[in-house]
């Protein structure tokens, strides 16, 4: 795998990182499709195993349209309660695609409703970066609850909010060990 990428975020060594998720082409993918067509919207989605700049990588491809009060399409996966660990400091995932701001949903046990989450929004570009999120940075959507870790049951990248073709891979996704003092770009 090509490991030339930017990163944004903390700054954290390659030994402080633990995969959950590494992309190979040989393998199927464990990243499942949703869409806004779940709820009556008209977005178009799809899933596909790629090869992007000399990695593989799994890709969300499609459009977003806003009819229907629909809006969205996302990539999912499920943690396993097992691979979660209490000196988890966050999550890193890294994506390339059309330079456009996607946002990464955590999901826990906590949440009842599929509207809840806890996100941030990550600047995707034409090429390898990897995006280091402390769990302070996600922010509660739409529930009151304060983010428990140990409760997280699946990541999604989500292209939501306007209409615009989708176009966003992923090559691994994982958590990361206690994080230095130094920072990248934010």
């Amino acid at each position: 795998m090509n490991e030339n990428n930017k990163t944004r975020g903390h700054a954290v060594r390659g030994e402080q990182l633990i995969d959950i998720y590494q992309a190979r082409l040989d393998v199927p993918s464990p990243w499942t499709v949703i869409s806004d067509q779940v709820m009556g919207g008209v977005s178009s989605s799809a899933l596909q195993q790629d090869d992007r700049h000399s990695s593989p990588c799994t890709c969300l491809t499609g459009r977003t349209s806003l009819e229907n009060n629909g809006g969205f399409v996302q990539m999912k996966l499920d943690i396993e309660p097992g691979w979660l660990r209490a000196d988890y400091q966050g999550l890193f995932i890294e994506l390339c695609g059309t330079a456009h701001d996607y946002n990464l949903h955590v999901k826990t046990n906590q949440l009842d409703k599929p509207w809840q989450s806890f996100r941030c929004t990550l600047p995707v570009q034409p090429q390898w970066t990897r995006f280091i999120v402390p769990y302070e940075r996600l922010r509660a959507h739409r529930t009151d609850a304060q983010l428990q870790p140990a409760d997280i049951k699946s990541v999604a990248v989500v292209a939501i909010g306007s209409e615009f073709n989708v176009d966003v891979c992923v090559r691994r996704f994982g958590f990361f060990l206690e994080s230095e003092t130094g920072s990248a770009t934010p």
